[in-house]
């Protein structure tokens, strides 16, 4: 949605939404309590008068006190000034800066892709958006899992990332590093569709790692965020955008994930949301399946390969076109000696002198059995750490 073509009132609404959104530490909570029984032009009048009712409901707000009221009155204040002084409607400067950076806004209640949002619990007020609106009639998938992802859980992503991809099927997820990024890099690269939603504004990429898959998925993909310009990333800003993660998608696919930690927010919106929840089986000695295998023993369904994806979203005529399952055997293992290696790597990431204790093998022999599993692609190594890659 822009201004254009838009009735004076409409316009009103998308200006007050954006001068309330870029009122600093502004978040989702608080512009939800702000906009409970107003609309956004009345909120702004009423913040400016200082009423009693919009005070009382931001105060039940965590964080919020009275100076932090103060201040966001003086930036309305301010914002009013501005708007008298050039003769145009507040928020105006605003949405022109926006425009000038190709970024669009979405009203979701008056969206396209209404649906998605009419009975969630936490709606976005205002969306920010780069590359295409969403399209309803797409097919979505979430996958997420830990940035501290380890080979087998990389492998996976990769593969249902190419495999969602080869269905037609959205990848929705945060452009994190790790599991996110990596689904979501390996969707589009293989010309699949792919919606990221990031925690702050749409010029200030984070993480800076992934930098071109940003900029890839603002020009030929779907990327939101809650926030305006100039909003640096936040800790506070990523459970937020979790539960955004957690509405768009039809299916949401947990790959690795520890007991807590981002992925666990976007689980438990989820079912909030009652959207069904998917976890990948890994190793019970591996922390980054600790997560998944918990929600395997909670009922969640098990993702085997792709397919298990497509026939939860009611789509398993689409399997026939994406590769197979995760377990997919590798070249045989000759020698003896590679065999334990593989074996200690079973049980869980090892460094080089603990993989020479545990074996009792040389350094020279041991670095050539690590070699050649690494070329066969059975084994992979990361910051000085080699695990079972497959």
């Amino acid at each position: 949605m822009n201004t254009v073509g838009h009735s004076d009132a409409e316009r009103a609404e998308l200006g007050a939404l954006i001068e309330l959104c870029s009122l600093p530490h502004m978040g989702p909570a608080r512009l939800r309590a702000l906009l409970t029984g107003r609309d956004a032009p009345e909120a702004i009048d009423q913040l400016r008068a200082g009423r009693a009712a919009v005070r009382a409901a931001l105060r039940s707000c965590r964080g919020v006190d009275e100076p932090l009221i103060a201040d966001w009155r003086r930036q309305v204040a301010s914002a009013f000034e501005r708007a008298a002084i050039s003769g145009h409607p507040i928020g105006t400067d605003l949405l022109a800066a926006h425009a000038r950076e190709g970024i669009w806004l979405s009203v979701p209640a008056r969206s396209d892709a209404t649906e998605i949002w009419e009975s969630d619990p936490e709606p976005p007020a205002l969306l920010f958006g780069q590359g295409a609106a969403i399209d309803p009639e797409i097919r979505r998938v979430g996958v997420v899992g830990t940035r501290r992802c380890t080979a087998y859980g990389r492998t996976v992503a990769r593969q249902l990332g190419s495999g969602l991809a080869a269905a037609g099927v959205a990848v929705v997820s945060g452009l994190a590093t790790g599991i996110d990024g990596i689904a979501q890099r390996t969707a589009f690269d293989a010309g699949g569709p792919v919606i990221g939603i990031v925690g702050s504004g749409l010029d200030q990429v984070y993480p800076a790692a992934n930098r071109t898959l940003w900029a890839d998925v603002a020009r030929h993909g779907t990327l939101l965020s809650e926030y305006p310009l100039g909003r640096r990333a936040a800790h506070w800003q990523f459970p937020a955008r979790n539960r955004i993660v957690a509405a768009l998608c039809e299916v949401l696919v947990v790959v690795e994930s520890g007991s807590a930690g981002g992925s666990m927010y976007t689980v438990d919106a989820a079912a909030e949301r009652n959207r069904p929840v998917m976890a990948v089986p890994g190793p019970i000695t591996s922390a980054a399946s600790a997560g998944t295998n918990r929600l395997l023993a909670e009922g969640c369904a098990p993702v085997c390969d792709v397919a298990d994806v497509l026939a939860a979203l009611g789509e398993p005529g689409r399997a026939h076109a994406t590769p197979g399952s995760f377990g997919q055997p590798g070249p045989a293992i000759a020698e003896p000696l590679d065999q334990r290696v593989l074996d200690e790597l079973s049980a869980g990431p090892r460094t080089l002198d603990e993989l020479t204790l545990q074996t009792g093998a040389g350094l020279g022999e041991l670095a050539a059995s690590l070699d050649r599993l690494q070329l066969s692609g059975w084994a992979s190594e990361t910051g000085g750490w080699w695990e079972k890659a497959r």
